[in-house]
């Protein structure tokens, strides 16, 4: 066997094996993608690269079914393995798209790696509006679920002036009205880490990742969705709020991530060995924590979305 047939044997198999191990592992399921992105390289060819996520598709649809034995005959125990699978098909499918489209632009690769899920949420979304028996017993076990978690999830203590009830109807719209920008959050980060693996050895990937930025044609999607959320919190229209605070929220994320970069550059123009990882690592705790997030928050996707008229970069 060839050498290069072998590296490729044996990346494959890491690629695989270590995916499924961090997908099954809770405190990594999220990030279960890196593996398949990092090794992808390595590969002779896309459609070889793509095999490895193919197999991890496989290998997590078998591991699910098998995992709820033989009651797949009920309609709601199918439907809570789509909505159950919602996440990581999405990020399985985002990432060949990926691979796929190996020498674009990172916006292009990550807007097209977000489109199945984007189709595929809202066709979650129609379908549990809609009202039939199947989305209706898929709600119901879930809400049974969440009945018998919230216990010992929260101690008992549930958030003040909420029961069980309130506290579904809570995670159910905020599910419905952010579900790209959540699966947009995880991909993202997940490609990330894989290309800061992969350049590891580049310094001038520093630089390209104080350089990215949206087309300035992006404020009027951004802008555009905001207006529409404004309208559907005056008039009932279920199915077009949904779209839009997906719509406005995503492009508002990714306005954060260009605001980090701006930060990024102004950092590194003023002091050349401060990296931009280190800046968007800080950035992105600074965004977690509780607190004192509000600011980074407001702050980050307002500086990237000025940039649109002040030239933060050229000026620095």
């Amino acid at each position: 066997m060839e050498r290069q047939t072998m590296i490729m044997v044996r990346s494959g198999v890491l690629a695989v094996g270590l995916s499924f191990i961090m997908y099954w592992i809770a405190a990594s399921s999220t990030l279960f993608i890196v593996p398949l992105l990092f090794f992808a390289p390595r590969f002779q060819s896309t459609r070889w690269a793509l095999l490895p996520v193919g197999a991890v598709a496989l290998l997590l649809t078998g591991y699910q079914m098998i995992g709820f034995g033989g009651v797949l005959i009920d309609g709601s125990v199918i439907g809570a393995l789509t909505v159950g699978l919602f996440m990581p098909i999405s990020l399985l499918a985002g990432a060949g798209i990926w691979i796929g489209l190996q020498g674009r632009g990172m916006l292009v690769k990550l807007l097209a790696g977000s489109l199945f899920a984007a189709l595929f949420g809202m066709g979650l979304v129609l379908w549990l509006s809609g009202g039939s028996q199947s989305a209706l017993a898929t709600e119901d076990l879930y809400r049974q679920m969440v009945r018998v978690m919230v216990p010992s999830l929260l101690e008992g203590q549930l958030p003040l002036g909420m029961d069980e009830t309130m506290l579904f109807e809570t995670v159910v719209t905020v599910l419905k009205l952010g579900f790209l920008p959540i699966f947009i959050g995880q991909f993202g980060l997940s490609v990330m880490i894989s290309e800061l693996l992969i350049h590891r050895a580049e310094w001038s990937f520093q630089d390209r990742m104080t350089q990215w930025t949206l087309p300035e044609n992006s404020v009027w999607v951004f802008l555009g969705s905001w207006t529409i959320v404004l309208v559907t919190l005056l008039v009932d229209m279920t199915i077009v709020e949904s779209v839009a605070w997906n719509i406005a929220l995503s492009c508002t994320l990714l306005y954060m991530v260009q605001g980090i970069s701006i930060l990024a550059a102004l950092v590194r123009r003023r002091n050349p060995g401060a990296t931009a990882t280190r800046i968007f690592v800080l950035s992105f705790l600074l965004v977690l924590l509780p607190g004192v997030n509000v600011i980074p928050l407001l702050a980050l996707p307002l500086l990237g979305v000025s940039e649109t008229w002040i030239g933060y970069r050229k000026k620095a």
